[in-house]
């Protein structure tokens, strides 16, 4: 089961970061005219839904993980808590899909509901995302004590803190400086790609101390191998 968790972390990570790069990213002089411009790009809409999909795909992987046991019991907290976060944070990513559908009236000074919920719950969504990794990462270098584990985690603090501040000073400043701050994702995708890839290359235990078992004893063949840990 621990290569399912890889290749569902590891899927997870490649599409969001493929829907990250796929942003537009020209910025204007304001936050409604950089949106407008933004909603007028031909990859608005395939670039949200990809990250959407990688978000529930990660999510997907870390449930996992939980189920088959591949986490100690101090890390489990912090990965069901991320779980949910990214859970809670897909539902913005629906309104964050939608939100072209209000062009028109954003140009001409109209109502725009479905932009204003986009923004309205992206202040919670982004340290959602980002806190949850940030957290998680951390956890798990701390219980690993690995240099894998602890160099993996640079990325997802430094994006995922970025990314956790995108939404909420955007939202309270209206200031277009703070948009590049939400590719910190993509440096999350690049901790749950290195995660999944320490996990897939990880080789199970076999006995303490790495020893294999002695053939020559059934009762140590028959003993099962520990399963891979995402730690």
């Amino acid at each position: 089961m621990s290569g399912a968790v890889a290749l569902a972390l590891g899927l997870g990570g490649v599409v969001m970061f493929v829907g990250g790069e796929l942003h537009p990213r020209d910025l204007q002089d304001s936050v409604d005219e950089t949106l407008a411009n933004y909603f007028a790009s031909s990859t608005w809409t395939v670039s949200h839904l990809l990250i959407l999909v990688g978000l529930l795909t990660a999510v997907g992987g870390l449930l996992l993980a939980r189920r088959v046991g591949l986490v100690p019991a101090e890390v489990r907290p912090w990965l069901t808590g991320t779980a949910v976060a990214w859970g809670l944070a897909s539902i913005e990513l629906v309104p964050h899909v939608l939100a072209d559908r209000d062009l028109e009236h954003l140009e001409h000074g109209g109502a725009t509901p479905i932009l204003d919920t986009h923004l309205l719950l992206g202040a919670f969504a982004s340290p959602l995302v980002g806190l949850g990794a940030a957290t998680l990462a951390v956890a798990i270098a701390r219980s690993a004590r690995t240099w894998p584990a602890r160099l993996l985690a640079v990325p997802a603090v430094v994006g995922g803190v970025a990314y956790a501040m995108a939404g909420p000073a955007i939202l309270l400043t209206d200031d277009v400086a703070f948009a590049p701050l939400f590719a910190g994702q993509n440096l999350v995708a690049v901790w749950l790609v290195g995660t999944a890839l320490r996990l897939g290359l990880a080789r199970p235990a076999t006995a303490a101390g790495g020893v294999r078992p002695d053939e020559s004893d059934p009762a140590e063949v028959a003993a099962p191998a520990e399963p891979m840990a995402l730690v």
